[in-house]
């Protein structure tokens, strides 16, 4: 046990000279295939993706048979009682997480897809209490997309994951965009604009904050900022229904913008983004 956890010590801080550039790329592939030695030992799992391309029977068994548990728990998931519900939620979710947080070094593909299908279920299955049970949807949805923003965004940080910071940016954006537009329903795009371009800066400039620590998380900010830009325009046509005349010159006055300022900027945020 303790060699095991020497070894994914060494592991991790091999990709995080990777991430970092602190030394070649090819330089770490190599470190990464010395240290990886007992990766045959660990495929000899069920669970594990050389099971699944050898054809290994008890793996596509117990996948089935996973599949088939999850597929009629949720079918028959209305018809539980209220505490049974509010376990399922947690423990469906921290499955998830759990096979995605194990995979994330060996399969990124497979863990960013558990990851996000723990998030969806947990948001999901939230939603459908809410609504069976006949809680308040204002309050309690609102309330529900809160937690699972601060989980998502918290877990992603701490864990380093894009695609659990990409969605809980995603959900508070939502938020952020809901309540400005029941607060102001009529506001014009100069006020949208001074109400989104603040929050895209503001990310922009996390991106060069934490581009030190690691170049995942830094282009996630970027990324971000950038598509938050552009949110004054989905903002007042999807929210509010309003499309002035001259909305095509914005928008492509807008992208033009963004575009000098990215061709202007580029050897500074290049490096804050590039692995």
């Amino acid at each position: 046990m303790v060699n095991q956890d020497k070894r994914g010590v060494i592991l991790d801080e091999i990709e995080y000279w990777r991430e970092n550039r602190l030394l070649p790329a090819h330089y770490c592939d190599f470190l990464m295939n010395l240290y990886d030695v007992n990766q045959e030992r660990s495929d000899k799992k069920v669970l594990s993706m050389q099971s699944f391309k050898q054809g290994n029977i008890r793996t596509w068994i117990f996948t089935f048979l996973m599949l088939c548990f999850i597929c009629m728990v949720l079918l028959y998931f209305t018809t539980f009682p209220f505490l049974v519900q509010l376990v399922c939620v947690p423990v469906f979710t921290a499955l998830c997480y759990t096979g995605g947080i194990r995979w994330r070094k060996r399969n990124p593909i497979a863990s960013s897809f558990l990851l996000a299908v723990g998030s969806m279920l947990m948001l999901g299955m939230g939603i459908l209490i809410i609504r069976q049970h006949e809680l308040n949807p204002s309050l309690w949805i609102t309330v529900l997309v809160i937690g699972c923003a601060l989980i998502w965004c918290i877990m992603g940080y701490v864990i380093s994951s894009p695609v659990l910071l990409y969605i809980g940016f995603g959900a508070f954006v939502l938020l952020y965009a809901g309540f400005f537009a029941r607060v102001n329903p009529g506001a014009s795009w100069l006020v949208l604009q001074g109400l989104w371009l603040p929050l895209s800066l503001l990310l922009v400039w996390f991106s060069w904050l934490v581009h030190h620590r690691g170049k995942k998380l830094a282009a996630v900010y970027f990324t971000s900022g950038i598509a938050i830009w552009f949110m004054p325009e989905v903002d007042e046509v999807l929210l509010r229904g309003q499309v002035p005349d001259i909305f095509a010159v914005l928008c492509v006055t807008k992208i033009a913008l963004a575009c000098i300022l990215l061709f202007i900027l580029r050897k500074k945020w290049i490096v804050w983004v590039a692995a």
